[in-house]
């Protein structure tokens, strides 16, 4: 019961985290910059689907 629980938190708290970064401004940040977002938001991306699959599987 708690693994639920902790699981809807993590879901919770990686889909904020996901909407800060899309909401993010990427004017004036270098490539390197870019890619290193990209990479966070594919990881938290990862993330959600995992948490979804194991929620509701």
């Amino acid at each position: 019961m708690t693994d639920k629980v902790q699981a809807k938190q993590d879901l919770e708290f990686c889909s904020a985290e996901l909407s800060k970064y899309q909401n993010l401004s990427r004017f004036g940040l270098t490539l390197s910059e870019l890619h290193a977002i990209d990479g966070i938001m594919i990881k938290l991306k990862e993330r959600i689907k995992n948490l979804r699959m194991a929620l509701y599987a």
